[in-house]
């Protein structure tokens, strides 16, 4: 039985890049294993080049962003934005959910914060933000634990700065709306370990004097992210997916894929008579996230495992938010989600 995973916390890898991966574990260009490959190499530094030129490419990034290749997870990135950005200021944090709210924590940690709380519709009107004066205005562009997703990359008056950890080259993006992005790879293009930073060039040199300098943007794009050992493993997988995305038609092939999952398995929430529940209201549904209830949350158990006896994981929601969630990221193949619609239904039946 062939088993699919719709974990929230990691995403799947294509076969083909597993296989390519593998094979690279073993033996890489005949240099040995990609795992014990240098940093310092020029084998690593023309790897290193190529995923940030495909990456450019991908994603039409400006010449005026500088894209750094991190360690420390987008976690770390709530503390880093903050001492690098603030500069003795406030900043506008949009609390949207779990994770916005996480990161909003963190960063008051270092400095004044300003909370914008959302409405009842969550994602409001970005005119009515209350932003004036503030260094930056921090958004996370999809709540995975919440089931929320932007439509469009907000506009605002000050350097935007968005956590996209769960939805970047899952959706077309147009930089010249966030001034700063940042995310973790281990979502939707390819495993724990490497954290991306697109900041614009004018966001440098404004770091806190104590950021320690292999946290400090300036100084990373400035030792083009070998200032300490990036995370040499991580930036190969992305190498592979980033092929894998471009040989399949690009971020907008990913787009569309992302369309049709996310719209097979919300048409099949909300035409089964009340016995799943979508958590968030049609417009603000992610697509790779989503978040729905059982009519009878007492049978989510039973659910989770006998999806599992299926060779269906990773179905639990947030420990922290409770129901079911179901991510759909860029590695997640149509069988996974045909299989997973199947089970659904004969579910439905039996507990109905």
């Amino acid at each position: 039985m062939l088993g699919y995973s719709f974990s929230a916390a990691a995403g799947p890898l294509p076969r083909d890049v597993v296989a390519e991966v593998s094979d690279a574990c073993r033996d890489w260009r005949g240099l040995g294993s990609v795992l014990a490959l240098s940093f310092v190499a020029e084998d690593y530094r023309e790897l290193q080049q190529g995923v940030e030129t495909r990456l450019r490419r991908l994603l039409a990034i400006p010449k005026q962003f500088k894209v750094l290749f991190m360690a420390g997870g987008a976690s770390a990135q709530f503390a880093l934005l903050p001492l690098n950005l603030l500069a003795g200021r406030e900043a506008a944090y949009v609390d949207t959910g779990h994770w916005s709210r996480r990161a909003l924590a963190e960063a008051s940690r270092y400095g004044k914060v300003r909370c914008i709380a959302m409405s009842d519709e969550r994602f409001g009107d970005p005119d009515a933000w209350d932003v004036e004066g503030v260094a930056y205005c921090h958004v996370t562009s999809n709540e995975t634990a919440d089931g929320w997703q932007f439509e469009a990359m907000p506009v605002v008056s000050v350097p935007l700065a968005a956590d996209m950890t769960s939805d970047l080259l899952t959706r077309p993006m147009a930089l010249d709306r966030p001034a700063l992005v940042y995310a973790g790879t281990q979502k939707a293009i390819g495993v724990p370990g490497l954290t991306l930073v697109i900041v614009h060039e004018s966001l440098l040199g404004q770091a806190h004097p104590a950021t320690p300098r292999v946290m400090n943007y300036g100084a990373q794009a400035a030792a083009q992210s070998r200032l300490n050992t990036p995370p040499v493993f991580a930036v190969f997988v992305l190498d592979a997916m980033l092929r894998w995305v471009e040989q399949r038609g690009g971020v907008a092939a990913m787009a569309a894929a992302a369309q049709r999952r996310s719209s097979e398995l919300y048409a099949a929430l909300d035409c089964s008579d009340g016995f799943y529940r979508a958590s968030v209201a049609r417009a603000q549904r992610s697509r790779v996230n989503a978040c729905f209830q059982l009519h009878d949350p007492a049978l989510s158990d039973a659910f989770v495992a006998q999806a599992r006896a299926r060779g269906l994981s990773g179905l639990q929601g947030h420990p922290q938010v409770g129901g079911l969630r179901v991510s759909l990221y860029n590695g997640t193949p149509d069988a996974a989600v045909a299989t997973l619609l199947d089970f659904m239904d004969e579910f439905r039946r039996a507990h109905g």
